[in-house]
């Protein structure tokens, strides 16, 4: 506070407003050290928040206590005549304030403005004290600027201001955290909490409270470094508004990081062919003094868009001597022409914790270096990079760029077809990658760019592949003048042109290239020759390939002559050929004399069978005739012959010469024919035999010569034929035929068979024989150990004798033979016999038959019907033709089923009244069906079945007659049955008489005898019971249904007489009495069970059921015509429902003349049932029944019939009793009913 405003507050007077906040430290006073003894300089302002009321209010108090004599003058200052009472404020933020302005000028109060921050403040929020003094009150102040908001009081001649700051007292200073750089000095630095918006100062204490410094404005402070030593540190921040004092913060080595210096960038170098940035910094080893272990990080950032693009890192040792250049290289994957690029550096301590036990944290980043290019060159023209022409590797994914000219802006980049997501480098330039590219075609694929200005431009590129290290790679020399090197050159390269791959051979002896360029081309098997140096010895070669994409190199060691590979014979001929033997002729390509050559000699014959042979030949000079002769051929056949040569080092065979076809010449048949016979009984003698093959009849047969002659006799006929057999006619006597084939060249050897001159086989009967697959297996003995052999002869069983007949041969040693044959089938039946051949001839030793393979018959058996009866069925089939048998019989099965609805599943006979897997033999072809049901329909089927399966079936339908027997059993006894039950019946009921009597015909009691009219309260209670009421509720309802019969003719009420009708009557005439008992209350006198009780209100109970009774007259009593006022003139019945009725009926007066009832005893409840003029009460005996009345027949609780309901003057006795006749009339009524 100035001195100015001191002196004025020592001249005010004595008398204060009381202060809205009163004095503080902190946050509500002034400025700390100041007194608030202004005038009004602590008035409430919230008196004067609500408007003109409160400020009228206040002028009221304000008057008031001028009048009381309280002088409140304004600081008069002898200095100066105007004045503000506060120069300059510093208060906490919300806080709220009067402030008083003095004017010289009388009068200048009245029209007085105040402005606060640059407005105008309301009248509301400042009033006037006196003619030349004024006060604002401001409340809850707004945080201003650093510098404050000026507060201004003007008038029409006359200015103040003052200024006012608003702000917080300090936090206390905490996260105190401590940094080295070099380890020789440490930084530490803490938060300082919110903002003050005041000036803040901080004091340091290190170590102890009393070695203190101020910091200043600060919020760090710098102390030496020591090693194995805490720090403690003390911060206290101090301002006008308060003082905040941390704690003591204790501080390890392990707590402190070490944050190096930023590195210091150098230069950014780019390698555009590779596409490469280089980035070079100093180490600065010097600066720390110490060989530390640092990593370096580089950051590269597109420029345009600040975006990172890559981040790398190097590990380095520093040399504290020296301050090292180092150096990084980044490769882009877009051309580094594309755009600009900013690199900057940083750096991080990579020490282990013997040298420092801290933390390492990264450095600041270093200003960045930019690297330009060409989208932000002067160029007017489109580029794409990769440029034209350039050779790209399939499958990579590569990045494509283009730079628009200046001034434009690129808006397209297209790869050959793709759609690929263009990215936005600069306003100048986009970029596509393209993932997995494919091989491009010969012509190369196109990028297309396109510009704002319509500009248009394009590359070529061209994508392919780098070269496979050769592969397979072997070398061979034909003449051993010159080696032939051959590889598979792997995979296709795609490219082609000057792109494509070259190779070249180096000769590891001489070190000498030979470049294979006509041979280098794209296919999957490449060639190159080149002279050999040295014939002996091995020559290490090796193989080069290369393109654009790259290289690649395979190596083999070879010698010559170990990869010796001669040519192929040359002109391969033959001459001078024989039936069995021709001469070959041939030549070398080149000179191999003296060469050992093995030669290979292919002879293959018209049927495909194929010779070789093998010869050792000397090479010869080129041209010169070599010869062979081949011997063992076979006449008349056409040959095939090649030849082809191979080293004595076999290495590989040469290629196959020339092809030379030959045939020899025909001979003589050189194998007999094979020869048998069949004889009928007429001595009729077919003669058959195999045709000779190619090779066996040295060429084409002209005819077959066959003689026969008698044995012993000289005489020979004889027969030529070109078939495979004769038919002769012979007598009983033995014969010898002969048999030859005879071509250009010759005869055949003969074939000789012996006809025996009787047959011995007549009596030879069948077995059989089962097949396997496609063969027999037949088994024989021996008859006699001097035979010559055995022949086995078949043919279809069903063709004899007109078969297709085969036979074949055995030794004499053979007892069992195996027969094959391509015409066997599987379910046909074939014969087959074996002979034994003796001196004579051939005999017969067995017949046979049999199937290679049994099938399932083809046919079912016919099946008919031959003898029924109620309980069985007789069946007979036929045979199935042996064609469709396909197989032995083994038996027959035989299915029946009974139908039901016409249709039912088969059930096997077996099944049903045979034990399991009973089968029927073969040779049976009638069966008896036994257990049937007479009457019934049944369906029979019988199936054949062979080892192949069943046959399909016949089935046929059978219906059983009834049996007469059962037919009168079925009447007789069930009649037998009711006549045994009826007697049975009738003794039991004879027995049990008196038990039915009382159950269906029970004794009706007298009421006489009831012991309640020999108890006198009976007929005292009567005074005072109007109804007799059992003691419980009823539960049922009570109808009595009147019968009215009506004797004769009655006219009805219009005078029309009507027939008697009983039935109708009795529908038609009936009076329905309810009766409905009340629920009384079980509360007595004490006395149980009392039988009356006195009068009391009484409650309907209603129930659902109910029981009718229909009265009962006695025969001839004249029905009741009228009822008094119960019954309507029109004969309309009325239905009573009051209670229990009296159960008397009154006679009715045939005449029609109807006493008046009397109404005082038609009462509701029970009423009595005998005439009350009767009962005697002055006795206790009981009085006797009037003779007139009928009476009760049971208690209302009873199954029998109540009396009507009648009036007590009414009661007079009919003379009629209920008569048993009665009740068994009307029992047989109801039972006929």
């Amino acid at each position: 506070m100035s001195a100015r405003g001191g002196e004025r507050a020592r001249n005010a007077p004595a008398f204060q407003l009381p202060s809205a906040g009163g004095d503080h430290d902190h946050g509500h006073g002034a400025r700390p050290g100041g007194k608030r003894n202004l005038l009004m300089d602590d008035f409430p302002v919230d008196q004067f928040q609500a408007g003109k009321m409160k400020r009228v209010f206040f002028e009221f108090v304000f008057l008031a206590l001028l009048l009381s004599g309280c002088d409140l003058a304004l600081a008069q200052n002898n200095d100066s005549c105007g004045s503000i009472s506060i120069n300059t404020l510093v208060v906490n933020v919300n806080s709220s304030h009067n402030i008083t302005c003095s004017f010289c000028k009388k009068g200048a109060a009245e029209n007085v403005l105040w402005i606060y921050g640059g407005s105008a403040l309301p009248r509301s929020q400042f009033i006037q004290i006196n003619s030349s003094a004024s006060m604002v009150m401001l409340s809850n102040l707004r945080l201003t600027g650093r510098e404050g908001e000026n507060l201004t009081c003007m008038s029409e001649e006359e200015s103040y201001t003052t200024v006012i700051q608003t702000g917080y007292p300090p936090d206390a200073p905490r996260d105190l955290k401590c940094i080295t750089q070099n380890f020789d000095k440490i930084n530490c630095s803490w938060v300082t909490g919110r903002d003050t918006n005041l000036e803040t100062n901080y004091i340091s204490c290190f170590q102890s409270s009393t070695n203190c410094s101020s910091v200043g404005k600060v919020n760090f402070v710098e102390h030496n470094f020591v090693v194995f030593e805490d720090i403690i540190l003390q911060i206290t921040a101090r301002n006008e508004l308060g003082t905040g004092r941390s704690e003591a913060f204790r501080v390890k080595e392990s707590d402190i990081v070490f944050v190096p210096h930023t590195p210091k960038l150098i230069r950014v170098l780019e390698d555009l062919p590779d596409s490469q940035v280089i980035v070079e910094w100093f180490e600065g080893g010097d600066i720390y003094g110490l060989d530390l272990k640092m990593i370096f990080q580089i950051q590269i950032l597109l420029a345009y868009k600040m975006q990172e693009v890559w981040v790398g890192n190097y590990s380095s040792t520093l040399n504290r001597a020296h301050n090292r250049v180092l150096q990084m290289n980044w490769t882009s994957d877009e051309p580094l022409q594309c755009t600009s690029y900013l690199v900057r550096i940083r750096c991080i301590g990579n020490n282990d914790g013997f040298l420092f036990s801290g933390k390492n944290a990264w450095s600041e980043w270093s200003p960045p270096l930019k690297l330009d290019g060409l989208d932000v060159s002067n160029e007017t023209h489109i580029m794409i990079y990769p440029v034209d022409g350039t050779v790209l590797e399939a499958g990579t994914s590569p990045t494509f760029c283009c730079v628009v000219g200046k001034q434009q802006r690129a808006e397209s980049l297209i790869f050959h077809d793709w759609n690929v997501t263009t990215i936005e480098l600069s306003n100048r330039s986009l970029a596509i990658k393209v993932k997995n590219i494919p091989p491009s075609i010969e012509s190369g694929t196109n990028i297309i760019c396109t510009s704002t200005l319509n500009g248009y431009g394009g590359a070529t590129v061209f994508i392919g592949y780098p070269p496979d290290a050769p592969k397979n790679l072997s070398c061979e020399t034909r003449d051993l003048q010159t080696l032939i090197c051959m590889w598979d050159p792997g995979r296709l390269t795609r490219l082609f042109s000057k792109r494509r791959t070259i190779y070249r051979f180096f000769n590891g002896s001489s070190q000498n290239s030979f470049p294979c360029e006509k041979d280098s081309k794209g296919y999957s098997l490449n060639w190159c020759s080149f002279p050999i140096l040295n014939r002996s010895g091995e020559t290490n070669i090796s193989i080069h390939a290369k393109n654009p994409l790259g290289e690649a190199q395979s190596s083999i060691t070879v010698d010559p002559t170990r990869v010796f590979r001669p040519f192929a014979p040359h002109q391969l001929r033959d001459d001078k050929t024989t039936s069995n033997s021709t001469n070959l002729h041939w030549s070398d390509q080149v000179d191999y004399t003296d060469i050992q050559l093995h030669c290979e000699i292919e002879i293959q014959d018209n049927s495909g069978q194929v010779m070789t042979f093998y010869y050792y030949v000397i090479g010869k000079s080129k041209g010169a005739l070599h010869t062979q002769t081949l011997n063992n051929l076979r006449p008349n056949t056409e040959y095939s012959i090649k030849a082809r040569y191979s080293s004595e080092h076999f290495w590989k065979w040469s290629e196959w010469s020339n092809v030379t076809k030959f045939k020899t010449r025909i001979a003589a048949p050189s194998v007999s024919l094979d020869v048998w016979r069949t004889i009928m009984p007429d001595r009729t003698v077919t003669i058959y035999w195999k045709r000779l093959s190619d090779t066996e009849a040295n060429g084409p047969i002209l005819f077959h010569n066959v003689t026969w002659s008698k044995v012993g006799c000289t005489s020979v006929n004889s027969i030529k034929t070109l078939g495979t057999n004769v038919q002769i006619h012979l007598d009983q006597t033995g014969y010898i035929i002969t048999i030859v084939a005879q071509n250009s060249a010759g005869i055949s050897p003969y074939s000789v068979i012996k006809i025996p001159p009787q047959r011995d086989d007549e009596d030879l009967g069948f077995e059989k024989v089962s097949g396997s697959e496609d063969k027999f297996h037949v088994t024989w003995q021996r008859h006699r150990a001097g035979n010559c052999g055995y022949t086995i002869q078949w043919c279809e069983f069903l063709s004899l004798p007109a078969c297709s007949l085969d036979w074949r041969k055995f030794p004499s040693n053979a007892t069992d033979a195996t027969i094959r044959s391509d015409t066997f089938q599987a379910g046909v039946l074939y014969n087959l016999e074996v002979y034994e051949c003796r001196n004579d001839g051939d005999h017969l030793l067995k017949k046979l038959i049999g199937y290679t393979r049994e099938l399932a018959p083809v046919e079912a058996p016919k099946v008919e019907i031959k003898k029924t009866t109620g309980e069985s069925v007789q069946i007979e089939w036929k045979d199935i033709p042996v064609k469709k048998q396909r197989g032995f019989i083994e038996g027959f099965k035989i299915y029946y089923s009974r139908l039901y609805n016409d249709s039912a599943a088969n059930k096997p006979m077996n099944s049903v009244n045979y034990s399991a897997n009973i089968t029927i033999g073969p040779e049976k072809r009638t069966f008896k069906i036994l257990g049937l049901e007479p009457g019934a329909t049944y369906k029979v089927e019988v199936r054949a079945f062979t080892k192949g399966g069943d046959s399909p079936s016949n089935a046929v339908t059978v219906t059983t007659p009834y049996s007469p027997v059962a037919l009168i059993l079925g009447i007789i006894l069930p009649l037998i049955g009711f006549i045994v039950l009826g007697i049975m019946l009738s003794i039991i009921c004879y027995q049990k008489q008196e038990w039915i009597k009382d159950t269906f015909y029970p004794d009706i009691p007298d009421p006489t005898n009831s012991k309640v009219f020999q108890d006198e309260r009976f007929f005292q209670g009567m005074n005072l019971c109007k109804t007799l009421e059992p003691k419980d509720c009823t539960l049922n309802e009570v109808q009595v249904v009147e019968d009215k019969p009506i004797i004769g003719k009655v006219k009805d009420i219009k005078g029309e007489e009507q027939n008697e009708d009983k039935s109708e009557n009795e529908t038609q005439h009936q009076a329905i009495l309810t009766y409905q008992p009340s629920r009384t209350s079980r509360e007595t006198s004490g006395e149980p069970n009392p039988p009356f009780e006195a009068p009391a209100p009484l409650v309907p109970c209603v129930y659902t059921s109910e029981v009718t009774y229909s009265s009962i007259w006695s025969p001839g009593c004249p029905p009741q015509e009228a009822a008094g006022v119960d019954q309507m003139e029109d004969g309309t019945e009325v239905i009573v429902k009051s209670g229990y009725q009296p159960q008397i009926h009154a006679a009715s007066n045939l005449t029609g003349e109807i006493e008046p009832p009397d109404l005082t005893l038609h009462v509701n409840g029970y009423q009595p049932q005998m005439h009350n003029k009767s009962w005697s009460l002055s006795t206790g005996e009981s009085l006797p029944v009037e003779r007139e009345a009928i009476g009760s027949p049971t208690s209302i609780n009873s199954q029998a019939f109540l009396i009507p309901e009648i009036l007590e003057n009414e009661l007079k006795s009919s003379g009629k009793l209920w008569s048993l006749s009665f009740f068994n009339s009307r029992i047989s009524s109801n039972s006929q009913q």
